[in-house]
């Protein structure tokens, strides 16, 4: 036996033990804000079986300009008769997005437990993340279809804010359903904005609603303002956007789905898929801005 003192080198193979903890360091996905902010009205028509297009009429409301005045009071003259030209929109469900891997069976049988469990859990979640990325930048049926306010890159400003609010109250969009979205770097320049700053500390003070879903920050004027850290990328700056519910519609004919079987002919891997199938469309066009900013 060698003379000197243990050391680390000398033991480490053979008696000093690794621990490989349960407990995980995760990577955090970006929150999702879209899906219960857009109109899921025309949803239960189409389940499985159905087809894959929702027509939805539009309706035009009748205007101060439909109605005549009678030319001479009291007395019996032929009627104007106004004639209606009325549309529609297609809504087609043409998107199947899917999180799929697998495992050779004995990987299965040694990984420790929570690895699974983890794997599982995270398919609605990204695949929530990929319906967030086709609203937030889909050039037919997402905000992308909207008007361009504001600058790239540049802090939003009141005035911008203002600029998208007054256009939907140019088109009469309800009060209930108006929302913003903006990232974290245009969150940031709106706090620098002290009037706004207070308005979403004073709106959520004690009364922050369990209803609203993730990412929401408060209310500015009339719009409830949400954050999120998955909006398209323009060239520097980030595509945020001033809208109402009933801009975009969404129809998912199947929900997240998760199957789970056994290939043998590969070489017995266990296989994992989730998938969603759905779609969407831009109703109204006129009922939001897609605002450029940080």
């Amino acid at each position: 036996m060698a003379s000197g003192d243990f050391t680390k080198s000398t033991m480490q193979s053979a008696w000093l033990a690794e621990v490989w903890s349960p407990v995980a360091t995760v990577t955090y996905r970006a929150n999702t804000v879209f899906d219960p902010l857009l109109d899921h009205r025309w949803e239960p028509e189409l389940g499985v079986g159905a087809g894959d297009t929702i027509n939805i009429p539009a309706f035009s409301q009748n205007q101060a300009s439909d109605t005549n005045t009678r030319s001479s009071f009291g007395t019996g003259a032929s009627l104007t008769f106004t004639v209606v030209s009325e549309s529609q929109v297609q809504l087609v469900v043409d998107q199947m997005a899917y999180h799929a891997w697998r495992m050779p069976v004995e990987m299965s049988l040694q990984a420790m437990k929570p690895y699974e469990m983890l794997l599982l859990e995270g398919v609605p979640q990204s695949l929530a993340l990929q319906l967030d990325n086709y609203f937030a930048s889909n050039a037919t049926n997402g905000i992308d279809v909207f008007t361009d306010i504001g600058a790239d890159n540049v802090d939003i400003t009141d005035d911008v804010i203002l600029e998208g609010e007054t256009n939907l109250n140019n088109v009469n969009a309800p009060l209930d359903g108006r929302v913003m979205v903006i990232s974290p770097a245009s969150r940031a320049s709106l706090m620098q904005i002290e009037p706004i700053r207070n308005q979403l500390y004073g709106s959520t003070v004690g009364n922050l609603s369990g209803a609203k879903g993730a990412g929401f920050l408060g209310k500015i004027y009339t719009l409830d303002v949400y954050m999120s850290n998955n909006l398209e990328t323009v060239t520097s700056g980030k595509r945020n956007a001033i809208f109402h519910k009933e801009a975009i519609a969404i129809a998912r004919q199947q929900t997240v789905r998760i199957e789970k079987g056994l290939n043998i002919a590969d070489g017995l891997f266990n296989e994992f898929v989730g998938y969603i199938v759905y779609g969407g469309k831009t109703v109204k066009s006129t009922f939001g801005r897609a605002v450029l900013g940080k």
